[in-house]
């Protein structure tokens, strides 16, 4: 549960426990498979992301590997999809592609209307408090133009990088 005082300070009463819950719930229905690209998967990753209002319920959470989950950042789903190709069939993945305009306007007046203490994670908190603080501004990040990635796209060979 998170506080917001009149001197403007956020106060927390984190609940890992709440976040946890929701992960082994995830963990169950997915296994430990990634819902992007099939692989073994380890994280939990929000379909719509929280900096878009989405939020951490199993509605909007999936299993994914740590290279889909680190490369996708705050991308929507279907600018990951773009960006990497990929042909997801996880059930959530494809509901949330289907209607996604839908899904972001729902999130973005969910949003606007819970209380403060419906947020889950610090994360969620944050933007909370974003979006409360300037309601001319409404909290849109800027989406991203291509995939920020560990990967480079520069092919040497091995010799170049190891030298007996």
């Amino acid at each position: 549960m998170a506080i917001l005082r009149n001197d403007g300070v956020l106060q927390l009463n984190y609940r890992p426990l709440a976040h946890r819950r929701i992960y082994r719930q995830v963990q169950q229905r997915d296994g430990w498979i990634c819902g992007w690209c099939q692989g073994p998967g380890s994280t939990l990753d929000h379909v719509i992301p929280i900096c878009w209002g989405g939020q951490t319920i199993p509605e909007n959470c999936v299993i994914a590997c740590r290279s889909c989950n680190h490369s996708r950042n705050n991308a929507l789903p279907s600018t990951f999809i773009r960006w990497t190709g990929l042909k997801p069939s996880h059930p959530v993945i494809r509901h949330i592609l289907t209607h996604e305009s839908a899904i972001l306007d729902r999130a973005q007046q969910s949003l606007a209307s819970r209380p403060l203490s419906s947020c889950v994670s610090r994360e969620e908190a944050q933007i909370w408090i974003a979006f409360h603080t300037n309601p001319i501004e409404r909290v849109q990040p800027t989406p991203v133009e291509e995939p920020l990635t560990r990967v480079k796209n520069e092919t040497r060979a091995f010799s170049e990088y190891f030298v007996p």
